[in-house]
C-alpha cells in the first residue's frame, strides 16, 4: 500500500479522513476489519486527465454486486496517489 501513496498523501470521504502512510493504512485496515468478507472491485475503467483520476468502486462479496459503491477523485504525483477525495454513491442503512 505504501508504494501507491506519496509520503504526505491525504484521503477524505464523508466518514473518515487521514494523511500520511500510517493514517491511511489505519483507515484501510479498519474497513478491512469491519467488512472482512468483502472485497473492493473497480466498476468500469478509471478515467484520467493530466494528473487527475476518477474511478468508481464497489465493496461486497467477491464476484457479486457490492452493496456499497462509491466514486473517488484522485490527484497523482509522479504516478503515486497524493490526494483522494471519496464520495459514497450507495450505502445500505445497516452499513
Amino acid at each position: 500500500m505504501v508504494a501507491l501513496w506519496t509520503e504526505d498523501g491525504t484521503y477524505i470521504d464523508p466518514l473518515m479522513q487521514g494523511s500520511g502512510h500510517n493514517q491511511i493504512d489505519g483507515l484501510i485496515s479498519a474497513v478491512q476489519q469491519r467488512f472482512s468478507a468483502f472485497r473492493f472491485a473497480l466498476i468500469g475503467q478509471p478515467d484520467s486527465y493530466g494528473s487527475n483520476v476518477r474511478f468508481s468502486w464497489q465493496l461486497g462479496p467477491e464476484g457479486a454486486d457490492g452493496p456499497i459503491k462509491g466514486t473517488d477523485f484522485a490527484t497523482l504525483d509522479n504516478g503515486r496517489l497524493n490526494e483522494v477525495v471519496g464520495f459514497l454513491d450507495q450505502v445500505p442503512a445497516a452499513a
